[in-house]
This record gives C-alpha cells, sequence and structure tokens, in this order.
C-alpha cells in the first residue's frame, strides 16, 4: 500500500501543469532578486554614510589646519613688530616698499566719504606719479584692497547700526622722551581689519596644501604629510608672516587653486576622493581660478606660463590627449580674457609671454595638428614645438610692438643677466637685492636637513619604479603602443604634471630667490606620495609602509620643530623716531600739494601717510616709472648738483629726500647706488659722489629744510635761475 501511494504521488507530481511551475520558480526568483536588492541597498546605504563622515572628517582637519596656521602667522607678525601696541602712524611705517603703495588705497577706499568715490580716486589717481593720472587698478592689481575696503566699510556700518563695539583702545607710554600714542585693536581698526583677511588667505593656503597632498596621494596621511612639511620648512614656504600686504600673499592660494583644478582635470584613474567633472565645469573651474590668479599678482602670469609649457610638453610625448590640453588652454583663455577685462586692458598681461603661448598652442592644436597625425610622434612633436614657439615669438613681439609696451623688457634683461655678464641700472637695482639673488647654498641645506629633499627623492623614485613595472608587465600585444610612444598607459599624468610643474619651479626659484615661494609647497606637496600605498606595493605588509613613514616622519621633526621654535622665539618691538620725525615734519611743514621725489621705499610710506604727491615709487613693472625712477636716482650718482636739479625740475619735484644709508653705503658686490651708476653713466665714473655732498652740505641750487641723523630734505627753489657768462675767460 505505501509503495501504491508513493507511485500516486509521483504521478501527480508529473500532472502539475508547466505554467504553475514556472510561477513558482519565479516567485523563487524575485524572492531572491529582492534579497538581493535589499542587501545592495544597505551597502550602498552604508557607503553614503561612510562617505559622508569622510568628507565630513576632511572638512574638519582642513579648516582645523587652516585655524592653526591663521594663529601661526598672526601671533608671529604680532611677536615680530608688537604690532597691538603701536600707533596708527608706526603700523603704516611698517608697511615698508610695495606693503606701503598697496596698503594706500586701501586706506583711500575707507576714508572716502563714500566708497564709490574712493573707487573713483584710485582709478583716477594723480598721486602716485605726478602730474599723470593713472588708473591705479588697472596697474597694481588692487582687487584686494577693492574686496576689503568694501567689506570693512559694511562691517562698520552694520557694527554702528547695532550698536556693537569692535575695537578696544589705551594709551602707550613709549618712553625715551617719546609722546605717548593711543593705540586700538580688534576688526573696528582699519588696519587689523586688513591683516585678517590676509591671515583668512594664509589658513586657505594651509587647506589647499592638505587637500592637495590628499588627492594626489590618494590618503589622508599623504594631506597630513604634506602640511607637516610646510610647518617643518615654513620660513622656506612663505613670508607671509613678515609682509603681509604683497600680492604673493592673497595671490598664492588662488593660484594653488588653479594647480589643483588642473590636476583634477588631467586625472584618469578612478578614486572614491574625487569625481570626475564634466566638461562645463573643469572648463569654468579652470578659469575662474586663472582669473582670479591673474588679477592678483603680476607676477602670476609667469607661474601660469610653466603650466602651459608642461601640458605641451606632456601632449607631445603622449601623456595626454588633446580633449584635456584644449580644456586647459581654454580655461586658461578664458581666464586671461575676464582678467584683461577686470585690469582695464592691462598692456602688461595682453602682451605677455603666457598670452601669446595660450593663443599660439590654441591656433597650432585646433588647425595644424589634426594635419601633423600622419607624422610618427618623435617628429610630429618637433613641428608642433617649432610651430608654438614660433607663433608665441611672433606674436610677442608684433603685440609689443602694436601697442608700444616695453613693460616686461626688464625681466628678459634679469633672465639675460642671469645667464651672461649683461648689467644695466634697472636690472642690478633688481639683482642687487637679495631676494632676487639666486637661490642660496644656505636654503638647499636647510631643505635638506629638514629630510623634505630626501623625501620628495625617495618619492620620485618610487613613482619612476611604479611606471617602469608597468611598462615592464604590460602585455606583449602592446608593444606597438610602446613603439608609438603612448605613454599614457603606463603613466598617471596627473603625477607627471606636478613633477614637471616642480622641475619648472626648481628653475624659476634657482634664478630668483624669491620664487621659492612655489618651489618648496610644490616639494611638500609631493612628499606626500610616501603616503600612498600603490607607489609601495613591493613592500610585504602596511605594516611596513607605515612603520617606514612614521621613522621618516620623526626624522623629519627633529630639524622642523626646532625651526618652528626659532620662529616663534622671535620677540620685537618696532620702532623707527628718525622717520616718524620725517614724516610729522612733511605733514606739518608742507603743502598738501608739494610733490616729493626720493628712494622708493619712503615714497611709498611717504604717500600712505602723509598723502603727499610723489613722483616715483617702488612698483616697477612699468617701462616709463622705471625711467623716472632712474631720473629721480641721479641725486645717488656722480653728476653736479645743477644737473640733478635740472632733471629733477623737469619732473616738477619740489622736495627731494635723501636717507643716510642710501648717500654713505659699503659696496657689496658693486651694488651700492654709485656703482650702479658707474655701470649707466661711465663717463662721470671720476667724479666725487653727489649724494653725500648733499647730505652733508647740501650745495646750491639745493637747499635744506629739514635734517636728523638718518634722512635729509632738500627744496628745489622754482625761483632759481642758472646764469652763464657771455664769454668764456681764461684764468
Amino acid at each position: 500500500m505505501a509503495t501504491k501511494q508513493s507511485n500516486v504521488n509521483e504521478k501527480r507530481k508529473h500532472l502539475i501543469p508547466p505554467n504553475v511551475e514556472r510561477k513558482e520558480k519565479s516567485r523563487k526568483t524575485s524572492k531572491t532578486d529582492s534579497t538581493i536588492k535589499e542587501v545592495i541597498t544597505i551597502i550602498n546605504l552604508s557607503e553614503k554614510k561612510n562617505a559622508v563622515l569622510y568628507s565630513a572628517s576632511v572638512v574638519s582637519l582642513a579648516f582645523g589646519l587652516a585655524c592653526l596656521h591663521v594663529y601661526h602667522v598672526a601671533s608671529m607678525f604680532e611677536n615680530d613688530r608688537h604690532f597691538s601696541h603701536l600707533s596708527t602712524l608706526e603700523r603704516e611705517m611698517t608697511f615698508r616698499t610695495e606693503m606701503g603703495l598697496y596698503y594706500s588705497y586701501y586706506k583711500t577706499l575707507i576714508e572716502a566719504p563714500t566708497f564709490s568715490d574712493g573707487f573713483y580716486q584710485i582709478t583716477h589717481d594723480n598721486l602716485t606719479e605726478f602730474p599723470s593720472v593713472i588708473n591705479t587698478l588697472q596697474r597694481f592689481n588692487l582687487y584686494p584692497e577693492v574686496v576689503i575696503g568694501f567689506l570693512y566699510r559694511a562691517f562698520v556700518a552694520v557694527t554702528d547700526w547695532l550698536g556693537w563695539a569692535t575695537k578696544q583702545c589705551w594709551q602707550v607710554e613709549r618712553g625715551l622722551g617719546l609722546p605717548p600714542v593711543t593705540s586700538c585693536e580688534g576688526l573696528g581698526d582699519p588696519a587689523y581689519f586688513y591683516l585678517e583677511i590676509v591671515w583668512l588667505c594664509a589658513g586657505l593656503t594651509m587647506a589647499l596644501i592638505f587637500l592637495y597632498g590628499l588627492f594626489i596621494s590618494g590618503s589622508l596621511a599623504g594631506g597630513l604629510l604634506a602640511v607637516a612639511c610646510f610647518f617643518y620648512n615654513h620660513g622656506e614656504c612663505t613670508r607671509v608672516q613678515w609682509t603681509p600686504p604683497l600680492r604673493e600673499s592673497f595671490a598664492y592660494p588662488f593660484c594653488l587653486l588653479q594647480i589643483i583644478c588642473v590636476t583634477l582635470c588631467l586625472r584618469k584613474r578612478e578614486s572614491s576622493l574625487s569625481v570626475k567633472s564634466s566638461f562645463l565645469m573643469q572648463l569654468l573651474t579652470i578659469s575662474g581660478s586663472t582669473w582670479l590668479c591673474l588679477i592678483l599678482w603680476q607676477f602670476s602670469q609667469f607661474v601660469l606660463a610653466t603650466q602651459t609649457v608642461a601640458l605641451a610638453a606632456m601632449f607631445i610625448i603622449g601623456a595626454i590627449d588633446k580633449h584635456s590640453l584644449l580644456i586647459v588652454l581654454f580655461g586658461q583663455g578664458l581666464g586671461v580674457l575676464q582678467a584683461s577685462i577686470s585690469l582695464y586692458g592691462n598692456e602688461f598681461l595682453l602682451t605677455s609671454v603666457f598670452t601669446c603661448m595660450i593663443t599660439s598652442l590654441l591656433v597650432v592644436m585646433l588647425t595644424l595638428e589634426p594635419a601633423l597625425t600622419l607624422f610618427n610622434c618623435l617628429p610630429r612633436g618637433l613641428m608642433l614645438a617649432s610651430l608654438s614657439l614660433l607663433g608665441t615669438v611672433t606674436l610677442k613681439t608684433r603685440l609689443s610692438h602694436a601697442l608700444g609696451n616695453k613693460d616686461d623688457g626688464h625681466i628678459i634683461n634679469i633672465l639675460k643677466s642671469k645667464l651672461t655678464g649683461y648689467r644695466d641700472f634697472h636690472t642690478l637695482l633688481y639683482t642687487c637685492s637679495a631676494e632676487f639673488d639666486f637661490l642660496s647654498t644656505e636654503t638647499v641645506w636647510k631643505l635638506t636637513e629638514t629630510l623634505l629633499l630626501p623625501a620628495v627623492g625617495l618619492a620620485l623614485l618610487a613613482v619612476a619604479w611604479h611606471w617602469l613595472a608597468n611598462f615592464l608587465s604590460s602585455p606583449k600585444e602592446n608593444d606597438d603602443d610602446r613603439s608609438e610612444c603612448r605613454l599614457v598607459h603606463y603613466i598617471e599624468p596627473e603625477i607627471l604634471y606636478n613633477i614637471l610643474q616642480l622641475a619648472a619651479f626648481t628653475v624659476m626659484a634657482g634664478l630668483v630667490m624669491r620664487l621659492k615661494l612655489f618651489f618648496t609647497p610644490q616639494l611638500c606637496v609631493l612628499a606626500s606620495l610616501l603616503a600612498s600605498r600603490r607607489y609601495f606595493r613591493f613592500l610585504r605588509t602596511d605594516v611596513v609602509r607605515w612603520a617606514i613613514l612614521a621613522v621618516l616622519i620623526s626624522g623629519m621633526s627633529v630639524r622642523g620643530i626646532h625651526n618652528l621654535s626659532e620662529q616663534r622665539s622671535i620677540l620685537g618691538e618696532y620702532s623707527n623716531v628718525a622717520f616718524e620725525e620725517l614724516l610729522m615734519w612733511v605733514k606739518s611743514e608742507t603743502s598738501p600739494t608739494a610733490v616729493f621725489a626720493g628712494p622708493m621705499p619712503v615714497m611709498a610710506n611717504l604717500l600712505l601717510s602723509t598723502r603727499r604727491p610723489i613722483v616715483n615709487h617702488p612698483h616697477y613693472e612699468n617701462a616709463e616709472l622705471r625711467e623716472r625712477t632712474k631720473k629721480v636716482y641721479s641725486v645717488f650718482s656722480r653728476k653736479t648738483p645743477q644737473e640733478a636739479f635740472r632733471i629733477l625740475s623737469h619732473l616738477q619735484v619740489e622736495y627731494v629726500v635723501l636717507e643716510e644709508s642710501w648717500c654713505f653705503q659699503e659696496s657689496r658686490n658693486g651694488c651700492s647706488m654709485v656703482e650702479l651708476w658707474d655701470v649707466e653713466d661711465p663717463q662721470n665714473a671720476r667724479n666725487p659722489a653727489l649724494c653725500p655732498q648733499l647730505f652733508v652740505q647740501s650745495p646750491a641750487p639745493f637747499h635744506r629744510v629739514f635734517a636728523n641723523e638718518a634722512y635729509v630734505v632738500l627744496r628745489l627753489h622754482s625761483q632759481y635761475v642758472e646764469l652763464k657768462p657771455l664769454k668764456t675767460y681764461k684764468l
């Protein structure tokens, strides 16, 4: 019976309709699919939560590091000058040379009856290069002062309306027979408000250094390593803590942002740290950051020119494709166009090598490059490079001639003097300054002591080995690709670009020490590659890699912490009584329309603190201004007093200021003012120096009206007439 029943059940199973069986299977499949979808949903949610937490931690770290750097630079500036206890005049006196010039326009904007009145004054200025009326916004990249001036006026208006106290004032007894001064501290004080914006830009720099190291290394540890290297080599990375109003203080973080945008544009490999943005987004970010970089600093065009050269070289060797190059070139071109409009058609930018290079490359890439694809890699690269170079030189020459612009001629002469024995007056004024000298061996030694240079060398070796291993392990069927120099299959374009950018910054810093502010931070960024796992896969475990990294950071910290301690231990108090006496005398004893000439640093402060017209100033990037300054500096030559008087009278100068250190300057490798004039004016080389005569005796036709231990002011009498005899008599 049991056997029969089982047979019946088997028959019933066979009698189940096929459609019923399919439904049962579909139900099971749908249950399985729904289970898989639920699991995927849970995984996606957890990944999103992890991504949010990771992003939040990155932002928090960047913000915290920015705040730390703001505190570091602000406290060092205060320690060096005791700025909080200085009077308004003394604070202005601390902004020497170009710093005082830039700050004077901020002062104009906040002291004018309205912001629009102040804006009109700086765009129709007749005090800076008397009697000429110039647009200082066009000439001097003053958008930081415009923005800060607007923010300050808005801040004061809002806080006054709310009745909030924004500053605290007290009286400071200076001793040594000096009168007491009133000193104020807080955002309501113009100088403090201005400096706070500078410190915020310094904080932005540190945040970007962290993010930059994070992006190229793919590791939080990489970002932190870049920051540690920056702090340990702080004195070689930036001088914002000593010279806040300089253009580089505002421009550098945005130049860094521009380089990061280009790096992300070139990135090919997928990463959880960044999402490949659209063509439009890449174009907008590159053009926007290029625009900011150009309007904030006149020298940023040279940095961007090296970027263009690096990218063109990468395209020629096949490291990036045409699409990536064109995105960057169009972004740079739009940035130049925006900057030219913002700077009222600044000819220094319009005729720059950077502008001409972008234009030439775009023409070559869009019109001639398609025809060159018939050639092999080497001849095609040579033809592209030759055509681009020819177009750049031709366009640069024609544009400069058409506009009659020679503003960047001194830069070419500086490079010529670095590479040859060329010398002239303007070139020597630059090269005799320590910041325009060659990179010192002391700097190289300092970077070696903190292990920054060895660390970057190790990182570059690891990257090269990684690329070589990829090349050697590639399948044999790709041998044709190897012969066609398609390196894009074996290297990472964004890393190669940063290495080439470091090479360019090395050359720039080697020629002009001031430009180490680009070189050293780039070293810090590339050092972050030591924390990248992909370049150290040959190590057995991550424990070994982390151990090596810990040893390296410990070695860096030995000298790095010592450097930080040295910086933090600098204590000083600004005082310059002789200069203060000069400025007070000018304000009280001369007419508001009296015209002054003298050393460029003094003239900047005289314009800032007394608002008197001047004929020369420290912003030397204009051909006409360079010739004006040369004429003013005839008082430091070996010319006769009468000849110097005629030159200054032609400039409508009423008062000339002499500084003791300029008249009795000891020779330093042929860099005293008299020695500079001996190069420029050899026919008078045997005559006695004029400045010591004027400083001590004030021979006619000059008349001494002020003197102290450091400064002398001579007046040029307009009624003076030189009478010459009708006959020449033999005595």
